[in-house]
């Protein structure tokens, strides 16, 4: 025992320390490169049943420097059999992720080259994956697919697996003929051999692109036609999804037309494909014509109340622009990529759902940001020190993007912007970019020296903090607003220059008035002839921001009841909720609960009435749970759960067992072992029994049966954890484990146990869950998936379980 101890407290005070430092990111720069690939060609067959990949990839590139005798590829665990260039054989070896290649004599710039190599891989660790049917998931996909970025497809063909370096592509690929098999571009043929029983396919990419834009999939599909124009659209689902298919992709049409408009350039790729696959690590790709979508997207017209395809559609198509047609130079640069898309997912919200959705989703973007900038990982949206690239892909790149791009087209307006955004996608049409060749095309667009801007947004962090205190001035008829930036000024972060607008109300007539805020403090004054009913600092929450401004209940409920932007009135809302049994501001969320246009002022209206604590509001709630939209009902029925009475239980059974939506219902449940606490058992074992989408039925159910914490609890929660349960309640479990019960050395034991699970987003949340117990046990567990785990995400995320448990017992120490 004696031993033990003294090795972990060796292991927290010497090794961790060292590797923590060891790991300090580093500055990132553009990759150097001896020359530029024209054309990749792969000629390979691909077996999902033995996962091996097997053939020959030729590269023609063109040398940029004099005197090269050698060239080196990114090539990791392939087995190189051969490589010639014509008939020649070339010398070869390889060191960790580099195939080097001794040529037969000194070439120089300009001279084209086409080297050719043939080469195996079986069950590479990232790049290509398989899925297959096991003893646990005997309906899973037999399936091949590919991720490549960031950098991951020399895992599986060898390549410049930099972003930096565009080429054509083209792909041949052998399968079993009952596969389809689908990749970039058009498709030249299929040839089908009847002896073999194979079927090659021959896709060819004629426009260029990086290369950790080229994608193969293969598996068993359905393809679902489509067009927009003369582009060719195709959705590859499984069979048994077909009738499903156009409720997940029937707006992509739509969409491409709105881009093509709005950008001002048509979409540029020879068609459109988005293949759903099983077990995919993110919610999709935008690999070039060819998106790749995790098959959870697809859904049945009752999760389609709660849930729709759009967002992520919309955010993988706008790809084909920003990140295929002009693609980042290097990674510190990615939010040309990720903040575009995430932009142009957030234009096409408010075109297709009008205004007030479009603004709402901004607002999530911001607030995103704000918890994003609090947190130890504060840094600016373009940063080039990683440990690696996708570290990256967070909210500094997706969010804070957008929010900017909104913001800059606030600042010039939508006729320069778009007259901006068209000269940009035009001078870089196929080629790489970085951000300062998009500020340098805003500037020759538009005119404007925009340094400042590009500054405090994207090469600095942070927001501006506003305190705001108004006065009218009788003698004068002057409204006087104090403005101060309260902000903490570093070495990231100073004073902000933007316009905001103000709105004010006098004798319920609104005025809008622009003003530059660019001063730590400042006083601005409008004439207003009367005392001002309601004052909004920042109309429409356009700026990433923190807002101090103090007013009074009644200048709140009027900006409820009459503030032309929906984030407006759920920003009075925010306000009134901590005064909701207040007679007045409970009819003004009343009224807004029911009668309000939009349905997340109706939605934020409910929470808020449900917070009451002295006035019964449950009628009101019964009537908001008749409401269209699910997102209301949703908190209509989880509102009642602070109320009491027969009719308000009858509500939330009618809501568990005969609402259309599966959110409705999840969330009835929760309400309803509160108001109904006696039969909290019944009511889950009942839950347990339904299939929803995502499973969020029975997972509640889970929930609310570990509140209960007692071993029956327990036992049902380990059950839940096994492989072979629905991905979704597993992991749903093993957050209730260690939330529950996670000071319990046997759960720790349980989860040590699941560190080597197949899924990846299994893995994902043991390692949460490891760091959350903060038991320095798992401390050797959580390095080993630091030194061995392939998923680059997985890998920061257990590095930070480390550091958080270290944290824990320094702080126990002092």
């Amino acid at each position: 025992m004696k031993s033990v101890l003294l090795s972990i407290v060796l292991l927290i005070c010497c090794p961790w320390s060292y590797a923590q430092e060891a790991i300090r990111p580093a500055e990132h720069l553009t990759r150097e490169r001896t020359y530029h690939v024209d054309h990749y060609r792969l000629a390979v067959n691909v077996d999902p049943h033995t996962k091996t990949c097997f053939g020959e990839t030729s590269i023609k590139l063109v040398l940029l420097r004099p005197m090269i005798s050698e060239l080196k590829f990114d090539a990791a665990d392939l087995h190189v059999r051969r490589v010639t260039l014509g008939n020649t054989e070339l010398e070869f070896h390889t060191i960790d992720e580099t195939l080097s290649v001794t040529l037969d004599k000194i070439y120089g710039f300009n001279d084209t080259l086409t080297v050719n190599i043939a080469y195996s891989v079986t069950a590479p660790k990232k790049g290509l994956y398989f899925t297959a049917p096991d003893s646990g998931y005997a309906d899973k996909q037999l399936q091949a697919w590919t991720q490549g970025e960031p950098e991951d497809n020399h895992f599986w063909f060898p390549c410049y697996d930099f972003p930096n370096d565009k080429a054509t592509s083209e792909m041949i690929v052998t399968v079993a003929d009952n596969f389809t098999a689908i990749s970039n571009g058009t498709l030249l043929n299929v040839k089908k051999d009847l002896e073999s029983h194979t079927a090659t396919y021959h896709w060819y990419e004629s426009k260029p692109h990086a290369s950790y834009l080229i994608s193969l999939i293969v598996g068993t599909y359905v393809e679902v036609k489509d067009s927009w124009g003369t582009v060719p659209l195709s959705y590859y689902v499984y069979p048994h999804q077909k009738n499903d298919a156009m409720r997940s992709f029937s707006n992509t049409p739509k969409m491409m037309e709105f881009y093509s408009g709005k950008i001002g350039y048509a979409y540029p790729w020879e068609k459109y494909a988005q293949t759903v696959v099983q077990d995919f690590i993110y919610g999709g790709e935008e690999n070039v014509s060819a998106t790749t979508l995790t098959d959870g997207t697809i859904h049945d017209s009752r999760a389609h109340l709660d849930y729709n395809s759009d967002g992520l559609v919309a955010h993988e198509l706008a790809h084909m622009w920003w990140g295929d047609l002009l693609t980042c130079r290097d990674w510190s640069h990615a939010w040309l990529n990720e903040g575009f898309a995430t932009f142009f997912e957030n234009q096409f919200t408010e075109y297709h759902l009008g205004k007030d959705d479009g603004a709402k989703e901004n607002a999530d973007n911001q607030l995103s940001v704000r918890n994003a900038d609090a947190g130890r990982h504060r840094r600016p949206t373009v940063c080039d020190r990683y440990i690696h690239p996708m570290d990256l892909f967070d909210s500094h790149i997706y969010a804070k993007g957008a929010v900017t791009l909104n913001m800059l087209k606030d600042v010039l307006g939508d006729e320069l912007f778009w007259k901006a955004v068209n000269y940009y996608v035009h001078k870089f049409a196929f080629q790489n970019v970085e951000t300062n060749d998009f500020k340098i095309a805003v500037e020759e667009a538009t005119g404007y020296n925009l340094s400042w801007f590009f500054d405090e947004w994207l090469y600095k962090a942070g927001y501006p903090e506003f305190q705001v205190a108004s006065n009218w001035d009788r003698s004068t008829n002057m409204l006087n607003l104090n403005v101060r930036q309260t902000q903490t000024i570093d070495s990231l972060t100073g004073i902000f220059t933007m316009p905001v607008n103000i709105e004010f109300w006098v004798n319920n007539a609104p005025e809008v008035h622009r003003v530059w805020v660019s001063q730590k403090e400042q006083t601005f004054s409008f004439p207003a002839y009367q005392q001002p009913q309601n004052i909004i600092f920042d109309k429409g929450s356009r700026v990433l921001k923190k807002i101090d401004f103090q007013k009074s209940r009644d200048e709140w409920i009027y900006q409820l009841l009459h503030a032309e932007d929906g984030v407006d009135r759920s920003a009075a809302i925010d306000e009134l909720s901590w005064i909701a049994d207040s007679e007045k501001v409970t009819e003004a969320l009343k009224k807004a609960a029911i009668d309000d246009p939009f349905w997340d002022v109706r939605r934020n209206a409910v929470w808020a009435l449900g917070d009451a604590k002295k006035t019964d509001v449950s009628d009101v709630l019964v009537m908001a749970y008749g409401d269209r939209d699910a997102r209301v009902r949703i908190a209509a029925v989880t509102s009642l759960g602070n109320c009491r009475g027969d009719r308000v239980i009858k509500t939330l059974q009618h809501a568990f067992e005969g609402d259309s939506s599966f959110g409705v219902a999840a969330a009835a449940l929760k309400s309803l072992v509160q108001v109904d606490s006696l039969n909290r058992k019944s009511y889950c074992k009942k839950a347990l029994t339904q299939s929803s989408f995502h499973e969020i039925i029975r997972s509640t159910a889970l929930q609310l049966l570990a509140q209960v914490g007692d071993e029956d609890a327990l036992g049902t929660v380990y059950a839940h954890t096994q492989y072979g349960i629905d991905r979704n309640i597993r992991i749903q479990s093993i957050n209730l484990l260690v939330s529950k019960w996670g000071d319990r050395e046997d759960v720790i034991s349980r989860l040590m146990t699941m560190v080597d699970d197949p899924s990846i987003h299994v893995r994902r949340a043991i390692v949460a869950a490891l760091g959350n117990t903060h038991n320095p046990r798992v401390l050797q567990t959580l390095q080993s998936i630091v030194e061995h785990e392939p998923d680059a995400r997985t890998v920061s995320e257990a590095r930070e379980a480390i550091e958080k448990i270290q944290q824990t017992q320094s702080d126990k120490n002092h």
